[in-house]
């Protein structure tokens, strides 16, 4: 990778609003701060921006939330290595003029196009098939829409009145090119191992995409930790062990380091950080959750129980789950050692779920089989949210949330004359992280990342 001048430099190459009478507006003058949210347990990219406004754009235009802007951004002297999509304005707050009149500062917040589109549409439909089959059929039929918008494709507007309440017709004549794709796994080529028939009831398609990726099984992984979520990059509906499979090599990793010296960093990345030598070290860190043995012991993480009745055949079976004893039963980042004891005390009793299921509501009605997932996602979720930390390092627009990175932490004991390079690192806080949030922000001609890192295993034994 070719090594800029500059980490944190960027280059804001568009930043533009259009209208619905299709006039172009270059806000770039005008930005104070830009950023760009992107999260694994949310469907659709969101932002905002601080407009610092002399010439009553807000007023002239008029910007009233429902215009559509564009942005894009890239690291200058790296390839491939920018974020580039329109976005939908849906609210101007904090507006507030100056003591001489003559300048207003406000804020634009906006989503992705998929978003707005979601947020009106009501899909009432039956389905049957894998999950995955079902997951793009949606995405393809109500929400794909282009990444970047030409002032020429006809403007979303007016009211939607028909008998299927779902895609407006000015949605139809959107042209069929550049649209965002949903990727149902990093490079798997086999169906989903979860089939469902289910008829629809006026949900939202994000509603649907989310009920989906609650049931489904990939059949490589046989993990129920699907999830659907917009990246900078692309669409996901993906289990989280694929993407650990994915992104297992360690020398394809960006590597990021906290209170290390330079002597100490060579010696670990051994010429395997993929970041350039001004993009590694860390600013600024929080650790901002680090086991919580009681709420994990509420939320079932440890143990649970689930009641299920067959409404059908009046029949009732209790399965108990205990992840302790299945952990190692599932792909982890740094192998089969669990973040917490595996004596932890525990009783599924702790934690119980009721399940009702209807077999015979269809011809072809699929048992829902809540035993192979229910139970086991529950403890894989909270997994992903019990060491997180928060780290704000130089931007690099090619990260996005669901890839896997390495974080370094030093060992915080007197290190006087030790040589050992595993004892100057936390060999616990160290190592792979998942990477589920990035606020992306462009300030001053300043881009940095604030990214929240999970870590649901650890490479050495808790002893």
């Amino acid at each position: 990778m070719a090594e800029m001048i500059k980490a944190g430099a960027i280059t804001v190459e568009e930043f533009t609003l259009i209208n619905e009478a299709g006039q172009t507006f270059d806000l770039k003058t005008y930005i104070v701060e830009l950023s760009i949210h992107e999260d694994m347990f949310s469907n659709c990219l969101s932002g905002s921006v601080i407009i610092a406004d002399g010439s009553n754009l807000v007023g002239n235009i008029p910007i009233i939330g429902r215009e559509i802007i564009t942005v894009r951004v890239s690291n200058p002297g790296i390839e491939n290595s920018s974020i580039q999509r329109s976005f939908y304005i849906y609210a101007i707050e904090d507006r507030s003029p100056s003591s001489t009149d003559r300048q207003q500062i406000y804020i634009l917040k906006f989503i992705s196009l998929e978003g707005m589109i979601d947020n009106i549409t009501f899909v009432s439909k039956k389905y049957s098939g894998p999950t995955d089959e079902i997951a793009k059929k949606i995405f393809n039929e109500y929400l794909q829409f282009p990444r970047i918008w030409d002032k020429t494709y006809p403007f979303p507007k007016g009211i939607t009145i028909n008998e299927s309440l779902n895609v407006p017709s000015w949605r139809t004549d959107v042209p069929q090119k550049n649209l965002t794709q949903l990727i149902t796994g990093p490079q798997s080529l086999t169906p989903f191992k979860t089939k469902v028939t289910c008829v629809v009831p006026l949900w939202t398609p994000f509603k649907i995409l989310n009920w989906l990726a609650n049931r489904s099984i990939d059949a490589e992984n046989d993990s129920p930790s699907v999830l659907f979520w917009e990246s900078s990059q692309s669409f996901y509906f993906a289990s989280v062990e694929s993407i650990f499979k994915a992104q297992r090599d360690v020398k394809l990793r960006k590597m990021y380091f906290y209170g290390l010296d330079d002597t100490a960093i060579k010696e670990i990345e051994k010429n395997k950080n993929s970041l350039g030598e001004k993009f590694k070290k860390v600013e600024e860190l929080k650790i901002t959750k680090n086991t919580d043995v009681l709420n994990a012991q509420d939320m079932g993480q440890y143990a649970s129980n689930m009641h299920v009745v067959d409404i059908a055949t009046k029949t009732y079976d209790m399965y108990v789950f205990d992840y302790p004893s299945n952990f190692d039963k599932f792909y982890h980042l740094d192998g089969a050692r669990p973040t917490f004891s595996t004596n932890q005390v525990r009783n599924p009793q702790s934690y119980k779920v009721f399940k009702p299921k209807h077999r015979g509501l269809f011809d072809i009605t699929e048992d829902q089989k809540y035993e192979d997932w229910v139970l086991q996602r529950n403890s894989i979720m909270y997994d992903l949210n019990n060491i997180r930390i928060e780290i704000t390092v130089p931007g690099f627009c090619a990260t996005e949330a669901g890839e896997v990175v390495q974080f370094y932490y030093p060992n915080m004991a007197e290190k006087n004359n030790v040589k050992d390079i595993t004892r100057l690192i936390d060999p616990h806080l160290s190592g792979a992280y998942l990477v589920t949030a990035i606020r992306h922000i462009f300030v001053e001609n300043k881009y940095y990342m604030r990214m929240e890192l999970v870590k649901e295993s650890f490479a050495t034994s808790l002893g």
